[in-house]
């Protein structure tokens, strides 16, 4: 099963780090790989002056099965942008085989 992108995630997204290895085991909602969003605050100080500020918001992406990690298609620094796209990896027990991106 190639697993993508959800519509839940709050997009753009960067990876940062990929917790699992071609070949690791992964059981239902094992993390799977770490990443964060960014989003602007408008900040006030105690003066009443407002200002804008990015946020990042550090997250892990949870495996909705298990099954063994076959491929990955995305690395560290890659940006998902949207739902429905093949985000990084083909997870079967069977051994599927997963097209590139």
């Amino acid at each position: 099963m190639l697993i993508q992108s959800p519509r839940s995630l709050q997009y753009p997204v960067t990876v940062t780090e990929l917790l699992k290895q071609t070949d690791d085991t992964v059981e239902r909602f094992a993390p799977l790989f770490s990443y964060y969003y960014e989003t602007t605050e408008t900040e006030t100080n105690k003066y009443g002056e407002e200002k804008q500020v990015k946020k990042k918001t550090p997250l892990r992406f949870e495996s909705v099965i298990e099954g063994t990690v076959k491929q990955w298609k995305i690395a560290v620094g890659a940006v998902i942008r949207g739902a429905g796209l093949a985000y990084g990896l083909c997870i079967n027990a069977l051994g599927c085989i997963a097209d590139l991106l």
